[in-house]
């Protein structure tokens, strides 16, 4: 038999092999899941049988382990749901003669839970998977990737390390250029070594990600909340995971990444959603709210709720159980400044001074007495009416909405509170009528920095760690609403100063960061492009230059993709007529444009469930096989998200439109091209 033919065999009946393996694995992810369902089945069981026979001085079924164990079945079975989806993406040799297959979760077979069929993509041993090259092979000996059509496996290619060779991955490429046709998927299988290092940080770091597009910036930071939550599941067990997106959108098209992973308990919300503000429905002029997102309004906010600090008065007397019980003006007012002094919060403050008055009296009744009160006796002292009235003249009892509408009501008060921080004029804007306070969306942003003020938010709404996408959109008051949601400052921080579109997006990391609370940053740039081919994101990179920011050009891996201009009269028919011819390929089309020229064009479109009709002001995140961007001019000349023009933001949009593209991209123009672009010749393709 020529060698040739003993080679092909051999590799044929070692794919048999690892397909068997496969449909091992799935048959043990059912006898999983079976096991959890007769688990559950037992204790339920148990649990009506103790509810139902029960003698008279019996105990009754524990309703909090019942809770516990309905909310342990559906997490159990929904991260052991059948998602047909591989069940492993890699496999890996160790000098040690050990080896390990790799993939989403880890998988056992209920008949030797020893040896586990898969390995977790984030146990510590998988780490090598992701990081060992020929130049520092971490003991691993051989690194194999698999081929897979939807969830059956077609193919495989190994990598032996030991050879000290470059190795260009087929399956790698095929599976980064691989055509979108749905949500966000994971990356799990094509994680880079950059991107592995950024992902198992420490909880404890603080980590800020410039990512230029196409660079898996928010891949990172979706795996590393996967990874972060498998590390440590005690402490993120008990305090939780947030994410924030910056829309609806966003949101959806990331949904399924984190449930792909084995994690299904993370919240995943707008700042919006996250602060209440989604539910305003009063408009207010883009100054005014410009102004309400301004970084000073802390500030204000903070003054405006310790400004109600009361006067204390020479000599109060409390008249309790037949006795006479004075405190004095110093006294009291050496009470009033400890609690202003050592308290962080305005309900801890009035404690602070209820417990001081409390003391002040007690120790006269013990120099009275010779002994100490009962506690029956402190508690009726603090209900009379004097001891009220004390409380309440120099530390009242406050609520944030009360707060606000001092502020925009008594214009006195707001002219004291906003002195030395607004202008004259700024502070006119937060006036308001005397009628019934309507709530626009950054009223609901001030609320929530008030009741930071008056209270400590409470535990169940606070989060061990928080993951912030297109964190240089919000504004240094969102900042601070999502600082005060993680008290333990673990935050992943992900976005890039090139697409802040809003009017109030930053143009530094270092000042977000401090309006997020943190100092003690580990700051990365990702410059190499993964998502998007070379011969776009060289195109949009031409726009760089004009936004006024610091940050890297994006270099692209991939050599494929296409870029074609198209220029007509008509738009419409033009724009119409590019999504046709793109959706003779395969994969997603996003049509993007300003919202008035998507209006010209959307009835026009071909329906189809392959088509997305998306604002410019709202692409960012989302990533389509094909993109036609139509009159780009128009989205240069558009305003920004949320009200007024900013400088450049135009061009913002622009720079996020073109990058949506992972391979195809056709923009359609009537109007000149932005000169910025540079020249572009008419009905031109460039394929790399």
């Amino acid at each position: 038999m020529p060698v040739e033919s003993v080679a092909v065999s051999e590799v044929q009946a070692e794919l048999r092999a690892e397909v068997d393996h496969h449909d091992r694995v799935r048959a043990a992810m059912g006898a999983m899941r079976r096991t959890t369902i007769d688990l559950v089945a037992g204790f339920r069981s148990d649990f009506i049988e103790g509810k139902a026979n029960r003698f008279a001085h019996d105990g009754g079924p524990d309703h909090n382990l019942g809770s516990a164990m309905a909310r342990y079945r559906d997490d159990r079975l929904e991260n052991l749901a059948d998602r047909d989806i591989p069940l492993f993406f890699g496999r890996l040799w160790l000098d040690t003669g050990q080896d390990y297959h790799l993939g989403r979760r880890h998988v056992r077979d209920e008949s030797d839970r020893a040896t586990p069929l898969v390995i977790d993509w984030r146990a510590p041993v998988a780490e090598r998977y992701y990081r060992a090259s020929m130049h520092q092979r971490l003991e691993v000996c051989r690194r194999r990737r698999f081929g897979f059509q939807g969830s059956v496996l077609t193919g495989f290619e190994d990598e032996d390390l030991r050879l000290g060779e470059d190795f260009s991955s087929e399956l790698l490429t095929a599976e980064i250029e691989r055509p979108r046709t749905g949500p966000m998927r994971d990356i799990v299988a094509t994680i880079q070594p950059e991107q592995d290092e950024l992902i198992r940080r420490e909880l404890a770091t603080t980590l800020c990600v410039q990512g230029a597009p196409g660079t898996g910036k928010t891949a990172v930071g979706l795996h590393r909340a996967a990874w972060l939550l498998y590390s440590y599941p005690n402490k993120l067990g008990r305090s939780g995971m947030l994410v924030v997106g910056p829309n609806d959108g966003f949101l959806r098209y990331i949904g399924g990444v984190l449930p792909t992973l084995g994690e299904s308990a993370v919240w995943q919300v707008t700042v919006e959603e996250l602060t209440g503000a989604v539910d305003a429905r009063f408009d207010e002029p883009v100054d005014v709210t410009r102004l309400k997102h301004d970084a000073r309004m802390a500030q204000v906010c903070e003054r405006a709720v310790w400004s109600h600090v009361g006067a204390v008065e020479e000599e109060v007397i409390i008249a309790h159980a037949g006795g006479r019980w004075v405190l004095d003006g110093d006294y009291l007012a050496d009470a009033v400044n400890r609690a202003i002094a050592g308290s962080r919060t305005w309900t801890i403050g009035r404690k602070a001074v209820e417990q001081a008055v409390v003391r002040g009296v007690v120790r006269q009744f013990e120099v009275r007495h010779l002994r100490s009160p009962e506690s029956r006796w402190v508690t009726e002292l603090k209900r009379q009416p004097a001891f009220k009235a004390l409380l309440d003249a120099v530390w009242p009892r406050l609520t944030a909405r009360q707060v606000l509408r001092r502020l925009y009501v008594d214009e006195k008060f707001r002219a004291s509170v906003c002195s030395g921080l607004l202008t004259d004029e700024e502070t006119a804007l937060l006036r308001r009528g005397k009628g019934a306070l309507k709530l626009a969306a950054a009223d609901l942003l001030l609320l929530d920095e008030i009741q930071g003020h008056l209270r400590p938010i409470a535990s169940e709404k606070t989060y061990g760690h928080v993951v912030v996408d297109e964190a240089q959109d919000l504004s240094p008051m969102q900042c601070r609403a999502v600082a005060r949601r993680c008290p333990s400052g673990s935050l992943t921080v992900l976005g890039d100063l090139a697409q802040g579109t809003t009017p109030w997006a930053a143009d530094r990391w270092e000042t977000q960061m401090e309006h997020l609370g943190r100092e003690d940053v580990e700051y990365t740039e990702l410059t190499a492009g993964y998502r998007v081919p070379g011969v776009i994101i060289d195109l949009a990179n031409r726009i760089l230059p004009h936004l006024g920011v610091a940050v890297s050009p994006a270099r692209s891996v991939r050599s494929d993709g296409s870029v074609d201009v198209v220029r007509s009269d008509d738009l419409a028919g033009a724009t119409v007529e590019a999504v046709k011819r793109a959706l003779d390929d395969e994969g997603l089309v996003g049509v993007i444009a300003a919202e008035e020229t998507l209006e010209a064009v959307r009835q026009a479109l071909p329906a189809s469930d392959r088509v997305e009709v998306v604002p410019a002001a709202l692409a960012k995140g989302l990533e389509f096989d094909h993109v036609v961007v139509a009159e780009p001019a128009e989205v240069v000349a558009a305003p920004a998200t949320g009200g007024e023009p900013r400088d450049g933001v135009g061009l913002r949009h622009l720079y996020v439109a073109l990058t949506r593209a992972v391979s195809r991209l056709t923009i359609v123009h009537t109007r000149p091209i932005p000169p910025e672009l540079g020249q572009l010749p008419s009905r031109a393709r460039a394929v790399a």
